[in-house]
């Protein structure tokens, strides 16, 4: 696949404030950056309800599929990923709301903002990436495959799952929350009921 413009990528962010462009502007290679954010797509994946149904939406269900493609014939595969992202960021803030913690779609960090914007820019690409393809036919097995080559030490079960530690300025850090995001991934291998793995923020 050909590397695509950082620039075209990412959205426009002038004049917008200091604070929201380090959190916005990716500062490391394109790739590193795209991992995490197919890393955050299976997760939302996962959680659809041909597979553990964490927050039960049909995207890519034989439903989904009927509906999306009759709207939205070239788009339908970007549109069911934009659907799952919505709701799998409502269901972990649902279930978890700490400020002195992140989970994989919190608001203060890039990750569902560097998702959202990938996937805008993949509905006017010439080839898709074949990414969207992968998720229409993906199993339970295949997608945890992706996610579990991440490292996760997480602590205590039975709830929101601790999965180490990170310093608050790290946050608006392209190269620690891409890390954090492969140990975050790894974390929702083989969980059945729903839990949040989260990164405890330190000062």
């Amino acid at each position: 696949m050909a590397k695509q413009n950082p620039q075209r990528i990412w959205p426009n962010l002038r004049g917008k404030p200091t604070e929201e462009i380090e959190l916005r502007r990716p500062l490391m290679a394109d790739e590193e950056i795209e991992e995490a954010v197919r890393l955050a797509i299976n997760v939302t994946r996962l959680g659809e309800a041909d597979m553990r149904n964490w927050w039960g939406s049909r995207a890519f269900g034989a439903a989904g599929r009927v509906v999306l493609k009759q709207r939205l014939p070239r788009t339908w595969r970007m549109a069911a990923v934009e659907l799952d992202l919505a709701s799998a960021t409502n269901r972990h803030n649902e279930a978890m709301s700490r400020t002195n913690a992140i989970h994989l779609f919190s608001d203060n960090w890039p990750v569902r903002r560097w998702t959202a914007a990938w996937v805008a820019e993949q509905k006017t690409a010439t080839d898709p990436d074949p990414l969207f393809e992968r998720l229409e036919s993906a199993t339970l097995a295949s997608v945890e495959e992706v996610l579990s080559s991440g490292q996760a030490k997480a602590a205590g079960v039975g709830g929101p799952l601790r999965v180490g530690t990170i310093n608050r300025g790290d946050l608006t850090d392209p190269a620690t929350v891409v890390e954090t995001v492969r140990a975050l991934g790894a974390s929702y291998v083989g969980v059945e009921p729903f839990v949040v793995p989260y990164f405890e923020v330190s000062n």
